[in-house]
């Protein structure tokens, strides 16, 4: 949907900008500074932390600005409610780095982590065998059979509690907060995806914003994350073990 720029829409445009660009500006420093393409390796991740952090928390409320300046203009209204959750039964991709590393963050020292590990690794896993049959059977786009049938399989998201509520909401990535349905959530099931009854959206950023979320994502480049929100809390539970099991080998780890 094009959106008609009103100044509501104008300023939050303003904002998002603005945060990126501090950033990109901010990790282009280090990477001139280290002669290095990335700013972000493994060698600093951990001593960045506070600043992904802050930096995360920007992005995510300047998109919220972002959604409440073009979401009136959806003239039919948006019937998501709270606690509803049929949504997080999707494959979620499209995660940036930094979200990633915000999001491990948030969990990393829950009690049930390892339950939650184990939830991701079953998704993933379900997740790359329906893009194999995808290829094999020759569908015109295997990632889009992936998609459409693992969401048939009605897999709710790990970080879905009982209630139907998100977990992890305040830190939930934006693939999670660009998707809304102008129907009522009964809809947003498999039988009724690819119906008329189903009228779910995704409110997308501008053009020249994604080529600068783009720009600061690429400083993640050498840490080599998916772009599955699952799989990227694994590769950084991988990440995170082996460098505890390097420090603890090299006597520097208490």
């Amino acid at each position: 949907m094009e959106y008609f720029p009103t100044p509501a829409y104008k300023r939050s445009i303003l904002v998002i900008r603005s945060v990126l660009s501090n950033e990109k500006a901010r990790l282009d420093a280090i990477a001139e500074k280290k002669g290095r393409s990335c700013a972000l390796g493994e060698d600093n991740l951990e001593s960045e932390l506070p600043h992904i952090l802050e930096f995360c928390a920007a992005y995510q409320n300047a998109f919220m600005k972002y959604l409440a300046a073009v979401l009136p203009q959806h003239t039919a209204g948006v019937q998501c409610k709270a606690g509803c959750g049929n949504c997080c039964h999707h494959f979620p991709m499209s995660v940036e780095p930094f979200e990633l590393v915000e999001f491990y963050e948030t969990i990393r020292k829950s009690p049930d982590l390892l339950s939650l590990l184990e939830d991701c690794h079953f998704r993933t896993k379900t997740y790359y065998a329906l893009l194999q049959k995808g290829v094999d059977m020759g569908a015109e786009d295997p990632e889009d059979y992936a998609l459409v049938n693992y969401f048939n399989k009605s897999l709710a998201c790990p970080f879905v509690l009982p209630s139907g509520s998100c977990g992890v909401y305040p830190t939930r990535p934006v693939t999670c907060r660009m998707y809304f349905s102008e129907t009522p959530g009964e809809f947003c099931v498999p039988e009724h995806l690819l119906t008329e009854r189903n009228r779910s959206f995704i409110v997308y950023l501008p053009d020249e914003i994604e080529e600068q979320i783009a720009d600061v994502s690429a400083h993640y480049a050498d840490l080599s994350l998916p772009e599955g929100l699952y799989e990227g809390v694994l590769a950084l539970n991988a990440f995170e073990s082996s460098f505890a099991n390097a420090e603890k080998a090299s006597g520097d780890f208490k």
